[in-house]
Formats: structure tokens, sequence, C-alpha cells
């Protein structure tokens, strides 16, 4: 991969990973994932002035953005829900294993084949999400995770992982239709409204209120990273083979756990560094080798 968008890419993951670690600090991590969605696309407006000559509405691509955007309301609020129950180093990885989804999913339903470096990697993803939940790598522990998986952290986090799967099919098919950046602008102005209602029907309004004047700058910041993240992985999709961008910026898998231990002072660092990398050794397979 060129120096361009390998740093394009890494820039992406550190902002994907650094937008979870302000997520984690909201109050209400719901009402903080609405602020976050709502506030993006203005603080996003000069980059897509700059980089989008054509402001026209993709028609084509409707029926693709009402399902990512309901998808991804969906998400913001088990992600929300995941991060209120659980650690960072935990629900992050989790969050981000759809590409294990993905890949099942495309052998179930599209008739897609797998390959046995495939294998490898969706083995070193199961043992990546399993190992993640273990206290130490001592044999006596290694039943924990069975019974870790009955909380609600995890079943949240690997909900997220699901719906983000749902909304990156839609995303792939939205983009192969018309333009990525058009269709990533109009996709928020759908988002956006969608998200409001579902927040406002599970807080309310006074809980809405209470965490703007709480959290918005970071949480305006986060929402910027969020958006500005998945722009720069856009620009570097249109000079290199997807497959390798998909799989180098799940390094921000290692970088939320790091965060987690490091920052937040999470427990159990060791094993959640050492699984974390594992999962996104399986990642990487599967987009690169499989």
């Amino acid at each position: 991969m060129e120096p361009g968008p390998f740093l394009l890419v890494v820039a992406s993951a550190f902002s994907h990973a650094t937008w979870n670690v302000l997520a984690k600090k909201g109050e209400d991590k719901e009402a903080y994932m609405w602020i976050m969605v709502t506030t993006s696309l203005v603080t996003l407006l000069p980059v897509y002035i700059v980089i989008l000559p054509d402001w026209s509405f993709p028609l084509a691509a409707l029926p693709f953005m009402l399902v990512s955007a309901v998808a991804e309301t969906l998400y913001f609020i088990s992600l929300g829900k995941a991060y209120e129950h659980g650690d960072l180093s935990v629900v992050y990885p989790l969050a981000r294993s759809s590409p294990l989804f993905l890949t099942i999913l495309a052998v179930l339903f599209l008739n897609e084949s797998i390959s046995a470096w495939g294998v490898v990697g969706i083995a070193l993803m199961v043992i990546g999400v399993y190992t993640i939940h273990l206290k130490s790598f001592n044999p006596k522990d290694i039943a924990l995770p069975l019974r870790s998986l009955r909380e609600r952290a995890p079943q949240y986090a690997l909900l997220t992982a699901l719906w983000t799967t749902v909304y990156s099919l839609a995303d792939k098919m939205g983009v192969t239709t018309v333009n990525p950046i058009s269709y990533a602008l109009w996709l928020e102005v759908f988002i956006a409204p969608i998200l409001t209602v579902a927040i406002l029907w599970r807080r309310g309004k006074d809980t809405m209120i209470r965490e703007w004047r709480n959290s918005r700058v970071n949480a305006t910041a986060g929402g910027f990273l969020m958006r500005f993240g998945y722009v720069l992985v856009l620009i570097a999709m249109s000079r290199v083979q997807v497959s390798y961008i998909l799989a180098l910026r799940q390094l921000s898998v290692v970088l939320g756990a790091a965060a987690g231990v490091l920052l937040l002072r999470e427990k159990y660092g060791r094993v959640r560094l050492v699984s974390s990398t594992i999962i996104f050794l399986g990642v990487y397979i599967l987009a690169v080798l499989a």
C-alpha cells in the first residue's frame, strides 16, 4: 500500500478509537451518541464543501440509505447500551467483530466459498472474541467466557456488530451505485432525524438536554472524528483495494482496547490486549488473504 492511503487509513483507525473513548465517558450514552450524530453533519460541512462538487440527491441509492439509516440508528443505541454496562476494552473489540458476521452471511446467503485462509481468519476471530472475557490465561478460567456472554455488555456489543454488518452491506451496495462521498453526506441527513425520534422516545427530552449541557464539547468533537474518519476511508478506497483498507482499519480494535486499559485503567489489560490483537489478525486474514 502506498504511503498516502496507508496514512489515511491509520488516521481513520485512530479517529474511530478516539471517538469511542469519548463516548464511553458520556453520562447518558445513548443521548451522547445522538449529539455526536446530529452535530457531525454541521461540523463536517466545510469538508464536504471542499471535496464534493455535486450536491444533488442520489435517488438511485435511496433504498440503501433507508436500510442503512435504520441499522445505524440501532447500532448507536446498542453501542450506547453496551458502554453503559461494560468496559471499553471488552465492548469495543466485540463491536468491531462485524467481519465475522459478514463472512458467515456471505457464505450462507450469497453462496460465497471460504478458503483455507478464511477458515483461519474466522477461527482467530472466534478465539479472540472468546478469550477477551478471560481474567487470565489460567486454564481454570477457560469456561468464564461462556458465563460472561450472559451479561448485557457483550450481548449488546455483539448486537452492535450485527447492526454494523447490516448497514455495511447496505452501504456497499449504495456506494457502488452513486458517488461514495455524496452517499455519505445524504446518509447523515437520513440518520439524524431517525435517531432523534428514537432517543427522544427512549431517553426523553430532559435527558437529552442534560447530556447536551454536560457533554456537548466532547460529543461534538467525537461526532466530527467519527464522520471525518469515514471520509478518510472513502478517499483511500478510491486509490487502493478495498479489502486492504478494511483490514488495516481494524487496527482500531487494538487501539480501542489499549485505550481502555491505559487511559481508563480497566482490569485484565494483558488478556484484553492479546485477545484484541488476535481479533485484528483474524480480520486482516479475512480481508487480505482469504
